[in-house]
């Protein structure tokens, strides 16, 4: 294949997890309007958010199974028509029922993408460009959270909020046309691989009873009978998938794979990477809304910084990856993510913005310098034939990373937000704190397995 097709194949396949992320990113903004519009409430709003990463979560594994017997191509291209039809029927929505239930059916889309995009660069490229083009990939996704807000914002004032979902139509023609040229063009590797439906369904009841629990844990309390319920659930769940995975003919996950460090590492990483930058968008709105009082349109900006940083290094971190290799440029991601994070620790009221800024550019430059690298290593540890489930594995995780910590953050700075500023700024400090300790935990575990040789 020629380099236009090379790179056809690459943003093709970014194009899903580009749309993943801007809509979220435009969901955030557009959540007041919604509340107005449908003369609905915050929480029941908020469901539009928490139904499209259950969704997602929930059946990203199953997806990437199927994509690994079928073909990723197959259903990355059935995954854009789904996100395609439920980004009509969100913008058609006349109740906050259809508009949350229309949202769920978006994940499930989204779901479908995530877990084959990444597998058709690591089948379809030579092994020697997939460095860049994992890059390339890591860009797009940062490329969403810095288009999202901006986007929402603009729509929400020039026209009606329908369009932060009928935006997605293009992308999507854009990438149905490229998978019909690509089809032509690559044969896809399917694999006799029977589908393990028991170890499917537990799976995703176990992924959707733990994100349960974490999405209700905010509102209702630790204490409350729904929080604890589907939290017990999720142990039945979870022993009951574990068990019928060592017994599985053909398990949807190898279980032997995590015994090996080249693959338990990374996705140790990019569980802390994701729960990590949940907590750079979560913590810096806050603080600027109730510490600084800055605008809605300035807040938005200032959200810029970190998603900026990943942006740009991660494009830079494709192309190292082949002369300086996955683990070592993993390292560096961390060595920047953690230092930001320890710094913010001490963070005051009386900061100069500008010092945040360069912070979370900082650590944004880090998590850049992070995924394309921590993608490549995932997807090298694993078999051919189970491509999408690795790739499923790295977008599952992250997400439940996101969802964990995201839960962390608002329970440090809601045990202060009744409190002074002074007890705020201490919440604040004990977030990031979190994080930092989880990063520098990681930091330390990659650098030990790198200079042993281990991984």
């Amino acid at each position: 294949m020629d380099k236009w097709t090379n790179q056809l194949i690459i943003f093709t396949a970014g194009t899903g997890m580009f749309l993943s992320t801007l809509d979220t990113g435009i969901i955030n903004v557009a959540l007041p309007t919604l509340v107005r519009s449908f003369n609905s409430s915050m929480s029941m709003m908020t469901w539009t958010i928490t139904l499209y990463t259950l969704g997602l979560v929930s059946t990203i594994i199953i997806f990437g199974r199927i994509g690994d017997k079928f073909g990723r191509l197959r259903i990355y291209t059935l995954g854009l028509i789904v996100f395609l039809i439920a980004s009509i029927a969100c913008g058609l929505a006349v109740s906050p029922t259809m508009l949350i239930l229309s949202r769920a059916l978006q994940g499930v889309g989204a779901a479908l993408l995530q877990s084959t995009a990444a597998a058709i660069i690591s089948t379809s490229l030579p092994k020697k460009e997939q460095g860049a083009a994992f890059g390339t990939l890591g860009m797009l996704i940062g490329l969403g959270p810095v288009l999202g807000p901006a986007i929402g914002g603009l729509l929400l004032s020039t026209g009606s909020w329908r369009w932060i979902f009928w935006i997605n139509i293009p992308f999507i023609i854009f990438g149905l046309l490229g998978c019909r040229y690509i089809a032509n063009l690559i044969q896809e590797t399917k694999n006799s691989i029977s589908i393990n439906w028991i170890g499917n369904i537990l799976l995703a009841l176990t992924s959707f009873s733990l994100l349960w629990s974490i999405s209700t844990l905010p509102e209702k309390g630790f204490w409350s009978t729904s929080v604890i319920g589907a939290f017990l659930f999720f142990i039945l769940f979870l022993l009951g998938f574990l068990v019928w995975e060592r017994k599985a003919a053909q398990p949807i996950l190898d279980l032997k794979q995590w015994k090996k460090s080249a693959f338990i590492l990374p996705v140790a990483g990019i569980f802390v990477l994701g729960g990590s930058t949940s907590l750079g968008f979560i913590i810096p709105p806050y603080f600027l809304e109730e510490v600084i009082h800055l605008l809605p349109w300035q807040i938005g900006l200032f959200n810029l910084s970190a998603p900026l940083g990943l942006m740009v290094f991660s494009n830079i971190s494709g192309g190292l990856i082949d002369k300086k290799g996955t683990c070592r440029l993993m390292v560096y991601g961390l060595v920047l993510m953690a230092s930001s994070y320890t710094i913010l620790t001490m963070m005051q009221a009386s900061w100069s913005l500008l010092y945040l800024v360069v912070l979370l550019f900082v650590f944004g430059a880090g998590a850049g310098i992070f995924m394309p690298a921590n993608t490549s290593a995932i997807m090298n540890a694993a078999s051919m034939e189970i491509q999408g489930v690795a790739g499923a594995i790295q977008r599952m995780v992250q997400n439940l990373g996101i969802a964990i910590y995201a839960a962390v953050a608002s329970a440090f700075i809601s045990g202060y937000s009744e409190r002074d500023i002074a007890g705020l700024m201490s919440g604040i400090r004990g977030a990031w704190a979190f994080a930092a300790v989880s990063l520098l935990v990681v930091f330390i575990v990659f650098l030990y397995g790198h200079r042993s040789r281990k991984y």
